[in-house]
């Protein structure tokens, strides 16, 4: 290169580096101007967001406390109301009624601690003193001008430790009703409020006391804090007094109340994405400002590169002569139009001429050529010439001394210094090559023919790097991979992530033959898995260590075999083990120094999802369960389902809360689509070994232990050597029940149900009875469980059913068809039968008149199921048939449901009836049960009567109806008839107390 040249091209070069300076410098202005613009702007949009945020946070919190705080106003005036128009002094009933009435406004407001009535003078006339001292201060803190509207009086901590405010709502003779707010109602509204991870929302007396807080209540409630004493609202930014936080906050005073609140959003909280927009803002600008000073310095150090490149590009060009001279490659031109082929001093040499010789006629040359390449290389270098275009070519040349040689040559047609075309390349000998790759070809071409054509999948991979080196058809078909993509993958591409470290300790191990089989994981090109057996053999493959495998793919068969021996060994429904597989590991795990408890849970209630949603309802319910135990069980228990409604569960004996957990575990209830569904469980423990020389046998006494859980109506039970023998008299017993239905053997008794205002007869309940050959009777305590467990309860059911209207019939001969008969009907019989077409048929049957028959259920019967249940109680409403609630108050009723209930009367449980004259707190159940029954406008009769006294309770009290021994025995229809047309129906009056108890079904 001139030097004029190297001058012009550092002048450009020059110029280009100084404008990309200039042009980078001026974006870099640009970009911080941009920058700093947008910081700005962003920095204050979220404070105002926040500002904005803050008042929507303290205004939605100002109407949840209002609507609270509305609502107990209107429960309080209403009492209040009620309190004007009953002031004074009061009777018993008059007590009552407030206390039913303060009770109604407890049950709809439990955020009330307590409701209390003062005279003017302060003396209590309803409930206790407490929240009463001050009353004279802030009782009248309000508006004068709004007499019965809510004071508040200060915080106070209760006994129990929890916090609550007095409230007063004063009455028209000068006197209050108090009551006292739980402020962990006003804590739940707070609470509840999104403030983000550091905002807190406070809600303040006016004196600056706290009521609730959203944060740290526990320790600030009762606190005052001078910072909540306000004169207006307001909002900004200020740091809290408490924790130091900065917030963005605003203040709102209470319109109808004395109240004041606070919310605060942490501004620290506010501005970090504000703060990450700046960082990740500056961060990208020194990036550009790094990368550009990065283009900078390349773009000045191309420039000297380029400059020290020309002269390397000549030192180059002597070095390539040099190279090809010693390396034995020689060079060849001919010109065009000329027919003279000259050619440097190695070709001489392999051509087998002497080196003196450096040229030849193009006939002579091709002379050289082997006859079988002539034709080939002829056109070649016509086509070439022709179309000016580079060309490469191998073929063979016959010397003067009879040996053939192989040379590649390589060249193209190009115009000289003197323009004119010719044709230049280089030659070298690789006859060495040829022959070495034609054994190769040899050798390859018979292995693929048996590689290539076998059916199974074969490979070879290089043993160091693991790399495929050649697949056949059958692995492309059975992997998915195509073969490029085959070539490029290692051994471990077709293998799960977690058998490598096998696979690598497994190609570490040498391989003779193909004797040795070994089963794998492979892996396809879709993510699909699936097993393999492989045969494998080291072997020699282009002069590299490889292995050669076969891989027979096996997934079928062994998924065939694994799910024989899954169905074998599991229940199909649950996926649990079957009851032998369960005994059989049992036996197998165990030792003589770990003991294992058995658990058998018995389940009740499956057979009544089946009959009423369905066998694939109570199958999901079943899957439910048992996965419920199989988390249970975890790593170190064993779970087996055993047809069709219990379980079987192994647990180390070491784990002390089993039979807690287990219990609660089974007690919860099971959701699914159609309903929620609470199943009774029992549970039967026994240790193996230890209760038993075989696991089958432990299992067995388990479930023996489970029976006696259900009867003794306990959670769980463990089994003991004489529950033997007392499940084989269940058992006889079961049998002798089912003969006595078959057998007819069961018999009705009656016994009256009277008026409690006169005595006078009011209906009769049936109730069954066994009688023996000895002449007493089997309790139905006894067999009326049994009934249930075997479904022998609802045809039971039916035939006392038709026996009480057989009975009617008898009765209405007798002039006594006007009292109707109760029959008492289970659970089962309830919604697994079709009870209204039963009663429908026996009325059609034995001519009875509506009502003739009354319907006795348990509370449980009515929620278990409440839409099916209030469905079938329209139906028999409809028949006119009375519906009563037995045994109220011993279970669980849901109000919102009871109140919809198209009941008729309510039976209040003995066990409240007893001493309830001379009992307060049995007389205080029994009238807050009379009140709700006489406000749902149902008729109450109380069960259990056994004392004059309790009649005389009831009488005064308002019962409607009584029963019990007080009356009369249960007896045989004709001894009830007989008594009915007694002379003197209140003889009863005079025995004043009657022994014994009540049993029937």
């Amino acid at each position: 290169m001139d030097i004029s040249a190297q001058s012009e091209g550092k002048s450009g070069a020059l110029g280009s580096t100084r404008m990309i300076g200039l042009l980078g410098s001026l974006l870099a202005l640009v970009l911080a101007v941009g920058l700093v613009l947008v910081i700005v702007n962003d920095y204050r949009s979220r404070m105002a967001a926040a500002e904005r945020q803050s008042l929507a946070l303290v205004t939605g919190a100002e109407r949840l406390v209002e609507f609270e705080l509305r609502n107990i106003d209107g429960a309080l005036a209403g009492f209040a109301g009620y309190a004007d128009r009953s002031s004074g002094p009061t009777s018993e009933d008059v007590e009552a009624l407030r206390l039913a009435h303060a009770g109604g406004v407890m049950a709809g407001h439990a955020e009330l601690e307590s409701i209390a009535l003062l005279s003017a003078d302060g003396t209590p006339i309803f409930g206790t003193r407490s929240g009463a001292s001050g009353i004279a201060e802030w009782g009248r803190s309000r508006d004068a001008s709004k007499p019965q509207a809510l004071r508040m009086g200060p915080l106070r901590k209760l006994v129990n430790g929890q916090w609550a405010v007095p409230l007063a709502m004063p009455l028209k003779d000068g006197g209050y009703v108090l009551a006292r707010l739980n402020v962990s109602e006003l804590q739940t509204i707070v609470g509840n409020l999104d403030t983000g991870r550091e905002g807190v929302v406070t809600l303040f007396d006016t004196t600056g006391t706290i009521l609730a807080r959203s944060r740290d209540a526990s320790k600030l409630i009762g606190t005052r804090w001078p910072q909540a004493v306000i004169e207006k609202n307001r909002a900004g930014e200020e740091a809290s007094a408490v924790d130091g936080v900065v917030r963005v906050g605003a203040w709102r005073i209470l319109s109808n109340y004395p109240l004041v609140l606070h919310a605060g959003l942490s501004k620290q909280e506010i501005l970090r994405p504000w703060r990450w927009l700046v960082a990740v803002g500056s961060g990208l600008y020194l990036l550009y400002l790094a990368g550009f000073a990065y283009l900078l310095r390349m773009v000045t150090k191309s420039n000297r590169l380029q400059r020290a490149l020309i002269g390397r590009i000549r030192e180059s060009t002597e070095n390539l002569r040099l190279a090809q001279k010693v390396g034995g490659t020689g060079s060849w031109t001919i010109i065009a139009g000329e027919e003279e082929l000259q050619w440097s001093d190695n070709v001489s040499n392999i051509f087998g001429l002497p080196e003196s010789r450096v040229s030849a006629s193009r006939a002579e040359f091709y002379r050289m050529v082997h006859p079988e390449d002539r034709e080939r290389l002829f056109a070649l270098f016509r086509g070439a010439w022709e179309k000016r275009e580079s060309f490469a070519a191998e073929y063979r040349i016959q010397r003067p001394d009879g040996v053939t040689r192989w040379l590649s040559t390589q060249g193209a047609v190009v115009p000289g210094r003197d323009k004119r075309l010719r044709m230049t390349g280089t030659l070298v000998d690789v006859t060495e090559r040829m022959e070495a790759q034609a054994r190769i070809a040899d050798a390859e071409r018979q292995f693929r023919l048996m590689f290539e054509q076998n059916p199974l999948p074969f490979w070879v991979f290089d043993i160091k790097t693991l790399r495929f080196l050649e697949v056949n058809r059958a692995a492309l078909k059975q992997y998915g991979y195509t073969r490029e993509e085959f070539l490029a993958m290692t051994i471990l591409d077709i293998r799960p992530p977690e058998t490598i470290e096998d696979v690598l300790l497994d190609v570490s191990a040498p391989r003779e033959n193909f004797g040795l089989a070994r089963s794998w994981i492979h892996q396809r090109k879709d993510g699909s898995r699936f097993e393999v057996k492989v045969y494998a053999a080291n072997i020699e493959f282009m002069e590299m260590e490889a292995r050669l495998i076969l891989a027979e793919d096996v997934s079928e068969r062994a998924a065939y075999e694994r799910q024989l021996a899954y169905r074998a060994s599991h229940d199909a429904t649950t996926g649990l083990l079957t009851l032998d597989e369960f005994s059989q590991r049992l036996s197998d795990s165990a030792s003589a120094d770990e003991i294992y408890r058995v658990a058998y849970l018995e389940l009740r209630g499956l057979d009544l999802i089946t009959d009423t949603l369905g066998r694939e309802a109570s199958e999901g319910v079943l899957r439910i369960i048992a996965a419920r135990l199989r988390l249970l069980c975890g790593d170190h228990g064993m779970a087996a389902h055993v047809p069709s409604n219990a379980f079987a569960l192994a647990l180390p004996a070491a784990d002390t809360t089993a039979h807690s957990r287990l219990h609660s575990l089974t007690s919860e209830p099971v959701e699914s689509a159609d309903a929620s569904h609470h199943l009774e469980s029992w549970i039967g423990f026994a240790d193996y070994p230890g209760d038993g020389s075989s696991a089958s046998e432990v299992v067995r006494n388990a479930a023996l232990a489970a029976h006696e859980a259900r009867a003794t109506s306990l959670p769980f039970a463990h089994y003991q050597a004489s529950l033997a023998a007392k499940a084989r008299d269940q058992l006889t017993l079961a049998g002798r029940v089912r003969h006595a239905i078959r057998d007819n053997e069961f018999e009705l008794h009656f016994q009256i149900i009277r008026h409690a205002a006169d005595g006078e007869p009011a209906s009769l309940e049936a109730l069954i009875r066994w009688p023996q050959l000895t002449g007493g009777f089997i309790p139905p305590a006894q067999f009326i469980p049994l009934c249930e467990d075997s479904g022998l309860i609802v045809p039971l059911g039916q035939w006392v059913l038709r026996r009480a209207a057989e009975s009617h019939r008898l009765l209405s001969a007798a002039d006594w068809g006007s009292l109707p008969i109760a029959v008492n009907v289970s659970t089962n019989q309830f919604v697994a039968s079709d009870l209204v077409s039963d009663i429908a048929a026996v009325a059609d049957e034995f001519s009875l008149r509506k009502g003739a028959l009354h319907i006795e259920l348990t509370e449980s019967v009515v929620m278990n199921r409440p839409e099916q249940a209030l469905a079938t109680m329209h139906r028999l409403q409809k028949q006119g048939v009375c519906i009563s609630i037995d045994d109220f108050g011993t279970g669980f009723s849901n109000m919102s449901y009871l109140r919809h209930l198209p009941l008729d009367s309510l039976k209040i449980d003995r066990s409240f009836v007893t001493d309830v004259d001379h009992d307060a707190r049995n007389a205080s159940i029994c009238r807050a049960l009379l009140s709700l029954g006489h406000s749902l406008g149902l008729e109450v009769i109380a069960e259990g009567v056994e004392r004059v006294g309790q009649y005389e309770w009831l009488k005064e009290h308002g019962c409607d109806q009584v029963q019990g021994y007080l009356f009369g025995m249960p007896m045989p229809l004709d001894k009830v008839i007989e008594t009915l047309n007694g002379a003197d129906q209140r003889s009863w009056l005079g025995t004043g107390t009657v022994a014994g108890q009540r049993s029937g079904y």
